[in-house]
């Protein structure tokens, strides 16, 4: 079963890698997002005012339940009867579940346009192709601010969508990638980032904190790796170094590698200067490590 599995993960990753998200077929993950956003208002509601923090926190871990619950039963479910009728039935499920739970093409086309965007037409239409891609609004009203936001959604989302879930589902299979897809989108949509969540999404941010310790370090020791040992025209030793010191995902190794502060200049040092530029490097770093964790299921595959 530990080959089905590992070819699985294999078959998907490299789906991902060709395909990216295709938007003419349903996402599980798009009516995820649309049951948080309900459940956000169904059990909060506007006036949180008229709420006490105790009430709120308990509200916050019923929108975990009511989302995590069914995500696992069904994906539970599936993955069981799949393998059930035939396990190659089984493998191919796994991995198209696999590929779901991946977001290494959309991350790096993402990064691209953001970057041509800058050459192309200039820094407001960088600032809105990065708004567009990552759900955020902009801070950055310059070049420098800008690639810096850019580059932290690039090593944030390689770090949560591409190396930590395949990591999480080397381990516990397409079920542990939904649980843990599914939680950090919880924690997106309603973490403590602001007054309305502060109290609400307190649950949720300490859950992904908790869920994510082991697959964020991991992601950032691959980072680490491969920025210092495979691939040239990045500062490798200090993408390890940072890496130790700040241990934030792989954002912290993305920060070393290319000598800037990220997340709000909260991790790294700023040894240079961001230039837009830079989003080309770091995809870089996203692409050689994603093929390296395929290359590493490929070994297993051939010889274990």
């Amino acid at each position: 079963m530990f080959k089905y599995h590992v070819l699985a993960l294999l078959l998907g990753s490299i789906l991902d890698f060709f395909l990216g998200r295709i938007y003419s077929i349903w996402n599980p993950f798009d009516s995820v997002k649309r049951l948080i956003k309900y459940l956000d208002r169904a059990l909060l509601g506007d006036e949180i005012i008229l709420l006490e923090p105790s009430k709120q926190k308990s509200l916050g871990l019923w929108l975990i339940m009511l989302v995590v619950t069914p995500v696992f039963v069904v994906s539970a479910f599936f993955t069981m009867l799949c393998y059930d009728i035939a396990i190659p039935l089984g493998v191919l499920f796994e991995a198209f579940a696999s590929y779901l739970c991946i977001d290494f093409r959309y991350i790096y086309n993402s990064g691209k346009i953001i970057m041509e965007d800058f050459y192309g037409d200039g820094i407001n239409a960088m600032k809105h192709s990065y708004e567009v891609f990552s759900d955020k609004n902009s801070e950055g009203q310059d070049e420098e601010q800008v690639t810096k936001e850019a580059i932290t959604f690039i090593a944030n989302e390689t770090s949560d969508a591409v190396l930590s879930s395949m990591f999480v589902m080397f381990l516990f299979g397409p079920v542990g990638g939904f649980v843990y897809r599914t939680i950090d989108m919880i924690d997106k949509q309603v973490g403590y980032k602001n007054y309305r969540y502060s109290d609400f999404g307190y649950a949720a941010a300490g859950l992904n904190r908790i869920v994510n310790y082991i697959p964020g370090r991991f992601s950032g020791i691959m980072t680490a790796f491969v920025s210092k040992y495979i691939l040239p025209g990045v500062d490798g030793k200090n993408a390890k170094y940072i890496d130790l010191r700040d241990r934030f995902k792989a954002v912290s190794a993305f920060s070393g590698a290319l000598g800037i502060k990220l997340k709000n200049n909260l991790v790294g040092d700023d040894d240079k200067r961001a230039e837009a530029s830079d989003i080309k490097r770091a995809l870089s770093i996203e692409l050689c490590v994603f093929v390296f964790i395929q290359c590493i299921l490929l070994i297993l595959l051939l010889f274990f």
